[in-house]
């Protein structure tokens, strides 16, 4: 049975595939509210990428999860690169993974801050008692 690794799309990353094949790919999660690319792995394959991490597993979906963030935004990096969601792109984050130990050792103390804008939500807040209009 095959195994499967998804990445969530933002705007940033969304953007960084504009125009590009990979766009049409991109699946819609939870009602629409997030998105994602997923990229079809080996059992091979999908086994080396949980025996690097000690908190992955395989969901029941067979998707690989709780693997660290570094390791995701690498996945994106290389999904970029090789404008593919073929298993190359995990084979070459699997390899890479060496230059990113330190960044994942991190994230075993304390999980990094998301990068999202939320200037929206600070301006609300400014006046939090909303007047009906």
């Amino acid at each position: 049975m095959a195994k499967y690794f998804g990445v969530i799309i933002d705007e940033k990353r969304l953007a960084a595939i504009k125009g590009t094949p990979l766009e049409e790919k991109v699946e819609p999660i939870f009602g629409g509210a997030l998105k994602r690319l997923v990229i079809e792995v080996s059992d091979e394959l999908g086994q080396k990428v949980i025996e690097q991490f000690s908190k992955a597993r395989f969901d029941a979906r067979g998707f690989i999860e709780e693997t660290p963030a570094a390791f995701k935004r690498l996945v994106f990096k290389k999904i970029v690169e090789k404008k593919s969601l073929g298993p190359e792109v995990i084979e070459a984050a699997v390899a890479e993974i060496h230059s990113i130990k330190e960044e994942i050792a991190k994230e075993d103390r304390e999980l990094p801050v998301p990068d999202i804008d939320i200037s929206d939500v600070l301006e609300l807040q400014k006046n939090p008692v909303q007047k009906p209009a």
